[in-house]
């Protein structure tokens, strides 16, 4: 999934012209804290609401108030993880998107590619959830795999984090089977460090029910 298949279209770009007052109108349209600034189809910078409130009056125009230092963008073809990854490093609301040549092709919103990142990794899916803690250097998402397939289940999504102040990593398993009984069975014969485990139906309602709210929340 690219970025390029999560643009909202109905947030437009600013010109370098338009008001602030303007800004700070589509802001809160649009539920935005943050709006990338076009001329001529190029991204010459990115306005943020904080920026803008102490200047709302008539002559403040964008131009005076953008930033025109490192504005952040991703490439079309880049995946959504390269979205959520911008989104969260520079605290932004909305990231622009470009393609190859430079040109602005449109911008995606926190909430679009949050929904996709849900998506992606399945969580709306029935299931279990398995995760194991094990060393860095022992980490085999093949072997891991191959434990899951040989009890007739499969892996749907895979997330990898390292412990802070440590060589360990938790791998944390969506599997697209409730009970997964004999799957920890065997994972504890090759003496792999079973941490959590979400098992069974009543996982699988609540983790919906979470996504469900989470959804709604975003379409407010």
């Amino acid at each position: 999934m690219h970025a390029i298949d999560l643009i909202s279209n109905d947030i437009p770009p600013l010109r370098p012209a338009d008001t602030v007052a303007r800004a700070l109108d589509w802001m809160e349209e649009f539920k935005v804290s943050h709006l990338p600034v076009v001329h001529e189809r190029r991204l010459v910078g990115m306005v943020k609401d904080s920026a803008l409130v102490d200047r709302n009056d008539a002559k403040a125009t964008v131009e005076e108030l953008m930033d025109r230092v490192e504005v952040p963008f991703v490439r079309g073809g880049q995946h959504v993880y390269d979205v959520m990854k911008l989104l969260v490093e520079r605290g932004l609301s909305v990231v622009p998107v470009l393609d190859m040549n430079g040109n602005y092709l449109g911008a995606v919103n926190e909430h679009m590619a949050l929904r996709r990142l849900a998506e992606v990794t399945n969580v709306r899916e029935p299931g279990s959830v398995v995760v194991l803690e094990l060393n860095q250097n022992d980490y085999s998402l093949q072997e891991i795999a191959r434990i899951v397939e040989g009890n007739d289940a499969r892996v749907l999504s895979v997330y990898c984090h390292t412990l802070p102040d440590s060589a360990r990593l938790e791998v944390t398993l969506k599997i697209n089977r409730e009970d997964i009984s004999d799957i920890l069975q065997t994972f504890e014969r090759f003496e792999y460090e079973v941490k959590t485990t979400f098992q069974g139906s009543r996982f699988h309602e609540d983790l919906r029910g979470r996504y469900d709210e989470l959804m709604r929340f975003i379409n407010l």
